[in-house]
């Protein structure tokens, strides 16, 4: 049966289906925009192939046979999938066309190293499949990052942002947690008395020099008494031992596990950062298809 059917078009098979929902050959014409002659010739050639009668005319009017109504259903669900696998293959189609040009990227200084090892495969990925797509690439803080997509001086950027921009689309990539840490030598390290209260008045921190939104940490720290704008500068900072602040946790893992850092209850002040990808609000087939393999990526 399954032989059978392949071998009409799908043109047939609609035909038969305007003829049940419009309940006869004559009505499906003007839906059709065919002959009467030619619906009939559809009609009859599926009947003929097929070796069964679909439907009955006459005088009593338009009427399945019981074979017609299975077959209806049966053409119900072939002309779905044919409608998904024709918008599968534009999909297909429009990955598979050549991207080309340059495509300015920038994230922030540090990522987390599920990220880092996702975008060394989407590099790769990149230039095996689009050869003639360069990609160019910076670091630089989330402002920064926004202001130069704004200005058309960059094309993608990741990182945290605060407070989105209104002129630019913002993407989920994917979340980091951040904790508070000092150095082992640090008085802090060795206090066991240690609560939310005294590191937010006892120690001094450094914080960063980008802005945060204030819903990420309830701590408020009286003794901000240095900025960094770099999260090397922030450990550089904590390493010194002079003070406390957030890094993230996998980023300060290796020195944790050598004793170098310290978490400072980390159940209590710990919070997760969303990462974004930000772009202006345009069609761009090359922002389009590396967040779409990021994703893939990340997801795997």
């Amino acid at each position: 049966m399954l032989q059978i059917l392949l071998k009409h078009d799908v043109k047939a098979l609609q035909a038969f289906v305007a003829i049940v929902e419009c309940r006869g050959i004559s009505a499906a014409q003007a839906r059709l925009n065919m002959s009467q002659s030619a619906i009939s010739t559809h009609l009859a050639h599926l009947e003929t192939s097929l070796g069964m009668s679909l439907c009955q005319r006459g005088r009593g009017g338009f009427e399945l046979t019981r074979a017609g109504e299975q077959l209806y259903h049966a053409c119900l669900r072939l002309l779905q999938a044919t409608q998904e696998f024709h918008h599968d293959m534009q999909g297909i189609k429009q990955q598979c066309k050549r991207l080309s040009g340059v495509l300015r990227l920038c994230m922030v200084d540090h990522m987390p190293d599920r990220f880092t090892t996702v975008l060394a495969e989407l590099i790769r990925q990149t230039y095996r499949h689009h050869p003639d797509l360069q990609l160019v690439a910076d670091i630089r803080s989330p402002q920064e990052i926004e202001t130069a997509i704004a200005t058309r001086e960059m094309d993608l950027g990741i990182g945290y942002f605060a407070q989105p921009l209104k002129n630019l689309r913002y993407h989920p990539v994917l979340q980091e947690t951040q904790c508070i840490y000092c150095h082992r030598d640090h008085p802090a390290a060795r206090d066991p008395d240690l609560n939310v209260a005294k590191l937010e008045q006892d120690y001094a921190w450094v914080r960063r020099g980008y802005l945060l939104s204030p819903s990420l940490s309830q701590l408020n720290p009286q003794q901000l008494t240095a900025t960094a704008y770099h999260m090397e500068v922030t450990l550089l900072f904590i390493l010194a031992g002079s003070h406390i602040g957030f890094l993230p946790r996998d980023y300060a893992a290796p020195l944790v596990d050598e004793g170098t850092l310290t978490a400072l209850l980390p159940d209590e002040t710990a919070y997760q950062v969303e990462h974004m990808a930000v772009f202006r609000p345009e069609n761009d087939a090359r922002i389009e298809w590396v967040l779409s393999q990021l994703q893939s990526l990340l997801a795997a």
